[in-house]
């Protein structure tokens, strides 16, 4: 038995309501989550994990030593050759040569990641794991409707000490039989007829029976899967009874996010309050889940990520949003932004973890090193960890940087533990909602620096912080 000990939601600032997405058959108040231009799927895994690890006090430099596992989950994987998982480890500073996997190609591939991570805390050789499942992916131009889509991240810090909710079980009952999936770039898609009672229905009957032993015991029901519709009478005569089924709330407020919808339907009824929960995750195959709640989560932090965003108001924005980089001019098309490996490396400590330096002598806090204090002309310094919250000291707009929304604006951060830095700011879509003044609140998220960069090259950026 492995327990949640924390979780913890990326979501991105901006969505979209299908009448605007689709006019001739979408419906209001429906709405898609849309990733800003410099955000992917490792930058919203990337806030779902720091928004997971708060419980560790969000001091990286303290994590780094007690996590020895981390999974990640796609069915978009932004990689090929390169493990997402040991990426997202190098970013947070967790210890090098942990275990790292990737679990991509299937929307279940989040659950996929949850069913081994709980497997490894029950064997005893693994005591905190992370696991994280992060989707960003655009359907073709024209094909909204058709597709269900939505971009999203959910992380789980799973372990072997007591936490807010046990999994005390959890099984996985393949299938051989698939719907509709991709060969040699082809989509597939049988007579729906016949494959959805030859896959899903055979497939979800089976596990339901083989599973609960106890099938009225169960407060809530969550089933995640494209035919969910159909899976009523199969539950019925399994034993359970109606009342328990967990309507998906969730989709109305970010569509489907993929391999991370599972992960968030289950926290939202976490923060609902249900104390026994069974979760089936269905794509050629069914994952099951029993988890039981100790305790509520202090903070509910997925009904929080739901309540604040930003509507993109027209079709064409979202055009610009998702074919960010692809500019007209030709100094605007793709490039590789100046970068040293070497020095990115070298100085990883300081600019990635924001490592700051702090005199001995004076107290005197700065962001980058400095050979003496500017304030007592001491030589001594200790190193400290930066805030990631401030004040604007000042800024100013930048005309020449390629941006689907130019001017950049180029910010000065006094933050709240001490030192002075520069960056971009960010979700500027609309510019007169995300103004930023002289003395604003702020709040530093971890971007892209350049949207049509050739290589990842993520930084610090700012947002506007309202506490």
């Amino acid at each position: 038995m492995s327990n949640i000990i924390s979780y913890g939601i990326g979501l991105p600032s901006f969505r979209i309501e299908e009448d605007k997405l689709f006019p001739p058959g979408g419906k209001k108040g429906m709405m898609r989550s849309i990733c800003f231009s410099d955000e992917d799927s490792i930058t919203l895994a990337y806030d779902a994990l720091s928004d997971c690890l708060k419980v560790m006090n969000g001091d990286l430099i303290k994590v780094n030593t007690q996590i020895d596992g981390i999974l990640f989950a796609s069915s978009t994987p932004l990689f090929q050759n390169r493990y997402h998982a040991s990426y997202l480890a190098d970013l947070l500073n967790l210890q090098q040569g942990i275990l790292a996997l990737d679990f991509i190609n299937t929307s279940r591939s989040g659950t996929d990641a949850l069913l081994l991570a709980n497997e490894l805390i029950d064997s005893g050789k693994y005591k905190n794991i992370l696991v994280v499942a992060s989707e960003v992916c655009f359907p073709e131009i024209g094909k909204e409707q058709s597709t269900p889509f939505g971009h999203g991240a959910c992380a789980l810090l799973l372990s072997n000490d007591k936490g807010i909710a046990n999994i005390t079980k959890a099984k996985s009952y393949s299938a051989s039989f698939a719907e509709e999936f991709s060969y040699k770039l082809n989509a597939l898609q049988y007579d729906p007829r016949f494959s959805r009672d030859e896959g899903f229905k055979t497939n979800l009957a089976d596990a339901l029976t083989r599973f609960a032993t106890n099938p009225r015991n169960y407060q809530a029901i969550v089933l995640n899967a494209m035919y969910a519709r159909m899976a009523g009478p199969l539950f019925t005569k399994a034993g359970f009874e109606e009342t328990p089924f967990a309507k998906d709330t969730l989709t109305a407020k970010t569509g489907n996010t993929g391999a991370a919808h599972a992960l968030l339907l289950l926290i939202n009824e976490i923060e609902q309050g249900k104390k026994n929960i069974l979760l089936a995750d269905y794509t050629n195959g069914t994952n099951l889940f029993e988890v039981q709640i100790n305790e509520a989560p202090e903070h509910l932090s997925l009904q929080q990520a739901l309540a604040h965003y930003q509507l993109i108001d027209t079709y064409q924005n979202y055009l610009c949003l998702r074919k960010a980089g692809n500019f007209s001019a030709p100094e605007y098309t793709t490039r590789d932004m100046f970068s040293s490996e070497m020095m990115l490396q070298r100085e990883k400590e300081t600019l990635l973890y924001r490592g700051g330096f702090q005199c001995v002598k004076c107290e005197t806090v700065y962001y980058l090193r400095s050979a003496r204090c500017k304030h007592c002309k001491g030589d001594e310094f200790k190193t400290i960890q930066l805030q990631n919250t401030g004040t604007v000291y000042s800024f100013t707009h930048e005309h020449y940087f390629p941006s689907s929304f130019p001017p950049i604006t180029m910010v000065i951060i006094d933050l709240d533990s001490g030192g002075r830095m520069t960056v971009q700011q960010t979700d500027t879509m609309y510019a007169e909602k995300n103004k930023i003044e002289i003395g604003a609140r702020v709040k530093l998220v971890l971007r892209k620096m350049i949207e049509n960069d050739l290589k990842p090259n993520y930084f610090w950026k700012a947002i506007a912080h309202d506490e």
